[in-house]
């Protein structure tokens, strides 16, 4: 059976030799951030935990899942060669089936209740808390760039759970601005709570007729948690707890926040609650996204902290979010193809698989493979993608299912090969796209600020071009037979290399 809390799972990698242990100090404002990108581009698959964080006694765990496919095989219990067909049909399987309701417990048998710290006991700065990337803050009002980035649980129903991401400034001891992003459950669950959401016009914000969302960050959980916290194809008022229990075959079990209507982990590390209060806004510094460019300072709704519960001798858990190749990319473009993927088998069952590249951000660019049977497939394929995610992806590449979608030569190959600009290009221009494109930025209405006039007119913000390219072979096109390797001679010579690379 799977471990169900951070510390059976870190014991049993270990017993694996499966943790990277950092045992130098490792100073959390500038060094910690950079080694994990290292990590991150030489495809590190293991946990690194950093067991001297300079000036706390915190240690850091990061890339619980990391930026490889691997640990969400293993959390899903699918192979990685087929990893998307299988965590979708996995998933429809669970949603199916409702999961494993979570179980409550009483707050003395809960990990997480071990340390109870409230109102001026609160203080964040007792965290061993990141800056991610060398620019991070600086806006007014920030101070060194510190963001939490872990996963965030609400309640959105009575017998509802969600679990998401929000990048979250430490300001304070107690507070700081939240960047709820405008897609996921969250974000609509604040706006029935305020009355009106955060980005929608100044003239419906009411702070008498709005309540305060509670929400409690909760770090230090397995995988599993992890991973479905970035799956937008979850329902936003479902059980996410009863879904990761039919992850992990057995019953979450959850505790009651302090201060909130808030249920968490029990076995979580540290519990972070808090509440939004109605239209109370702070400017957010500049935070590297996950197109590796630095958001303005923009303002966002004020986290007010309310408690922090821990485990004794707590682990701090991270979730990296920077240069392309990250965990945040990695979980939430795996999960945004998923989402695309089980969109598009609703009109093309024909879809055989989805790839969202994680270096270029987390759904801009989609490549799809599909067996094609009629003229046209294709270009549906494209455009069901784009309003699969809500305007969010920017570029969609189709091709046959003889390609290797996953792999860069293969698909520069078909690109080559198989596409004819003056046939297979959809372009439509003045779509709605995304806020943090770096090619439109500005003042909603307003134009872009896009430099120096370059001949073509300038975008409103939040508003581009969107392109599809089909690289599949037109049907009935007799083409040039494509070298195809023998699988009983590859399988040979798989055995050969491994001999030969064992006596180099």
């Amino acid at each position: 059976m799977k471990p169900d809390n951070l510390r059976d799972h870190l014991e049993l990698l270990d017993r694996q030799n499966d943790v990277f242990r950092v045992t130098p100090e490792v100073d959390t404002l500038d060094e910690m951030g950079s080694f994990i990108t290292r990590a991150d581009y030489a495809r590190v698959a293991s946990p690194l935990l950093f067991e001297k964080p300079k000036g706390f006694d915190i240690p850091v765990l990061a890339n619980t899942v990391g930026s490889t496919d691997r640990t969400i095989a293993a959390a899903f219990g699918v192979s990685s060669e087929h990893i998307v067909p299988e965590v979708a049909e996995k998933m429809n399987r669970i949603l199916d089936s409702g999961g494993i309701e979570p179980v409550y417990v009483d707050k003395a048998r809960a990990p997480c209740k071990e340390i109870i710290l409230q109102g001026e006991e609160v203080d964040l700065g007792m965290l061993p808390v990141l800056r991610l990337n060398p620019r991070d803050g600086g806006g007014p009002r920030s101070t060194d760039g510190r963001f939490i980035c872990s996963l965030a649980c609400s309640k959105p129903a009575p017998d509802g759970h969600n679990l998401s991401y929000h990048r979250f400034e430490l300001q304070g001891p107690r507070h700081g601005p939240v960047w709820v992003f405008h897609m996921t459950g969250d974000a609509r669950s604040i706006a029935e709570a305020w009355g009106a959401g955060p980005e929608d016009p100044v003239e419906l914000h009411d702070k008498e007729k709005g309540r305060a969302f509670p929400m409690a960050y909760t770090i230090g959980v397995t995988p599993e948690f992890l991973l479905v916290g970035g799956n937008p194809a979850m329902p936003h008022k479902g059980d996410d707890f009863a879904f990761i229990g039919g992850l992990l075959e057995k019953p979450v079990e959850m505790v009651k926040c302090e201060t909130i209507d808030v249920d968490v982990p029990a076995s979580a590390e540290i519990v972070i609650e808090g509440v939004f209060k109605p239209f109370n806004w702070g400017m957010q510094g500049r935070f590297a996204s996950f197109n590796a460019c630095y958001d303005e300072p923009r303002m966002r709704p004020v986290f007010d902290v309310t408690a922090i519960t821990m485990r004794k001798n707590p682990i701090y858990q991270h979730v990296h979010v920077g240069l392309p190749v990250n965990e945040c990319n990695n979980i939430a473009g795996f999960f945004r193809g998923i989402k695309i993927f089980r969109d598009l088998k609703t009109v093309l069952p024909n879809v055989l698989d989805v790839f969202v590249d994680p270096a270029a951000g987390i759904g801009f660019t989609v490549h799809i493979a599909m067996k094609k049977t009629r003229v046209g497939e294709p270009k549906l394929a494209m455009m069901r993608a784009y309003t699969a995610m809500g305007g969010f992806v920017k570029h969609v590449f189709v091709y046959d299912d003889d390609i290797d979608i996953r792999d860069p030569h293969a698909r520069s190959w078909a690109l080559a090969h198989r596409f004819m600009a003056d046939r297979d290009l959809l372009v439509i221009p003045n779509v709605m796209g995304m806020v943090i494109d770096p090619l439109a930025q500005g003042r909603a209405g307003a134009p872009a600020k896009l430099g120096a006039y370059d001949g073509y007119l300038e975008l409103p913000l939040n508003v581009r071009a969107f392109m599809g390219v089909d690289c599949t072979v037109p049907l009935g096109l007799k083409v040039m037979e494509t070298v195809k390797r023998d699988p009983d001679v590859e399988h040979r010579v798989e055995q050969l290399w491994a001999a030969a690379n064992g006596h180099a």
